[in-house]
C-alpha cells in the first residue's frame, strides 16, 4: 500500500472514528430523553392508579405483586417476574417499582419509540459512513497535494539510480519538512557530484603517475637485457623509479583512508622535535605537549612538509616550531625560499598539483592536509615575510 493511500486510510478512519463516537453520544443523549419522556408518562399513570384519577392516554399495563398474590390488567403481557428497575420489552418500555409487601410492574407500549431510536441509528450509521466515504476521498486528494514534493523526490532518485546521472535536481516546493527534504537530497547530490569528480580525478591523475615509474623501471631493465645499458646503473635507476613508485603508493594509501585515525595518548612536541633532528633544522616550542592522535600519520605529515620545505624551498631557513593557541595545536614548517604564487597557494593541496618544475609527485601537502582533517583539523598555507612558505597544521587539542 502506497503512502497516499495509508495517509487516506488512516485520516478516514480518524474521521470515521471520531463521527462514530459523535453519534453514539447523540444516540445516547435521545434514547435518555425518550427514556425520559416515557418514564413521566409511567410515574404519571402510576399516579393515577394508586389516586383512582383517569389513566394517561396510550396503551399501559401494569401488574402488582405481593407475596403468592398478583393483580395484573388484561393487557399485561406475559413476562417472568422482573427485579426493580427500567426495561425495554418488545416495543414495551416497563418500570419495575419496589411496594410495600411486593413489586408494582408498569409498561406503555410505544412501538413508535423503538422505531425512532432504530431510524435514529440508520440515520447515524448512513451519515456517518456517507461522511467517512467523503472524507475519504477528500483525504486522498489532500494527501495527493501534501506528497506531491515527495513523489518528486521519489521519481528523482529513480531516474538517479536508471541512469546514474547526478545532475538531477528535485524542485524544491512549498515549506516545512518536505521542502527541507528536498534541499538536503539536492545537498546530498552536489556532494556526490563533486567527490565523484574528485575521485575520478583522482584516479586518473593516480593512473598516470604510477604509470610513469613502472614504464621508466621497465625501460631500464628492458635496455640491460639488450645490452644498451650497464646492468649496475640499470639496477640503480630501475631501484630509484621503484622507490618513486614506493613513496606514490604510501601517500594514496594515505589519501584512501578518507579520516580513519587510530588515536593514542603522543608527546606531540617530542614528535616533532624529533623529525625536525632528522632533518637537522631547528626546532622551536614547549618541551612536551600531549595531544590524542595517531603519531605514525602526524610525523608523515610533518615530513611532507620538511621535505617540501628542502625541495621547494631550497632548504633556506627551514624552522619547525610549535605552540598551543587557545584549544589548538599549531605546528608549523617556515622556509626562506621563493614561495608560492597566490594562485598556487589555493590549489596546492590537491592531489598531484605541481607549482614548480621540480621532481616530485605533487602529492606532499595533499596527504598533510587529509592528516590533518582526520585528527579534526586543517592545513594552512601562508606566504612567509620577506619571502619563503609557512606551512601550518592546526589540530584541535
Amino acid at each position: 500500500m502506497s503512502l497516499r493511500a495509508r495517509l487516506a486510510l488512516f485520516l478516514a478512519l480518524s474521521i470515521g472514528l471520531a463521527l462514530l463516537f459523535q453519534g453514539a453520544l447523540s444516540y445516547l443523549a435521545f434514547k435518555r430523553l425518550l427514556e425520559a419522556d416515557l418514564d413521566r408518562s409511567l410515574l404519571f399513570f402510576v399516579g393515577a392508579l394508586s389516586e383512582g384519577r383517569r389513566p394517561p392516554r396510550g396503551e399501559f399495563a401494569f401488574r402488582l405483586v405481593r407475596g403468592e398474590e398478583a393483580h395484573q390488567s388484561p393487557n399485561f403481557p406475559d413476562w417472568p417476574r422482573l427485579t426493580p428497575g427500567a426495561y425495554w420489552r418488545e416495543g414495551w418500555r416497563v418500570l419495575v417499582l419496589e411496594v410495600p409487601g411486593g413489586t408494582l410492574t408498569v409498561a406503555r407500549y410505544d412501538p413508535g419509540a423503538v422505531a425512532a431510536l432504530q431510524s435514529f441509528r440508520l440515520a447515524l450509521l448512513g451519515t456517518g459512513g456517507a461522511l467517512t466515504l467523503l472524507f475519504a476521498l477528500l483525504a486522498s486528494r489532500l494527501a495527493g497535494a501534501a506528497l506531491r514534493p515527495l513523489s518528486r523526490l521519489t521519481e528523482v532518485a529513480r531516474r538517479v539510480a536508471d541512469s546514474g546521472d547526478l545532475s538531477h535536481r528535485v524542485e524544491a516546493k512549498g515549506s516545512g519538512e518536505l521542502k527541507a527534504l528536498a534541499e538536503s537530497f539536492n545537498h546530498m547530490l552536489e556532494r556526490l557530484q563533486a567527490f565523484l569528480d574528485r575521485e575520478r580525478r583522482f584516479t586518473r591523475d593516480a593512473a598516470h603517475e604510477l604509470r610513469t615509474p613502472v614504464a621508466a623501471a621497465l625501460a631500464q631493465v628492458e635496455g640491460a637485457e639488450a645490452g644498451y645499458l650497464p646492468k649496475e646503473e640499470a639496477l640503480q635507476a630501475a631501484k630509484e623509479e621503484l622507490l618513486r613508485m614506493k613513496h606514490l603508493v604510501e601517500a594514496l594509501l594515505v589519501l584512501a583512508r578518507e579520516g580513519r585515525v587510530e588515536r593514542v595518548g603522543l608527546d606531540l612536541a617530542a614528535l616533532a622535535r624529533q623529525e625536525a633532528e632528522a632533518f637537522r633544522v631547528p626546532y622551536r616550542g614547549p618541551e612536551a605537549l600531549p595531544f590524542l592522535g595517531d603519531p605514525l600519520l602526524l610525523a608523515q605529515a610533518l615530513r611532507n612538509l620538511l621535505q617540501n620545505a628542502r625541495l621547494h624551498g631550497e632548504g633556506r631557513g627551514v624552522e619547525v616550531a610549535l605552540r598551543e593557541e587557545g584549544q589548538e595545536a599549531v605546528l608549523e614548517v617556515r622556509d626562506q625560499g621563493p614561495g608560492m604564487p597566490e594562485e598556487a597557494l589555493k590549489e596546492a593541496g590537491r592531489p598531484f598539483f605541481r607549482a614548480s618544475g621540480k621532481p616530485g609527485e605533487g602529492l606532499g601537502l595533499s596527504v598533510a592536509q587529509k592528516v590533518a582533517e582526520a585528527h579534526g583539523g586543517r592545513l594552512e598555507l601562508l606566504a612567509n615575510r620577506p619571502s619563503g612558505l609557512v606551512a601550518r597544521l592546526r589540530l584541535p587539542l
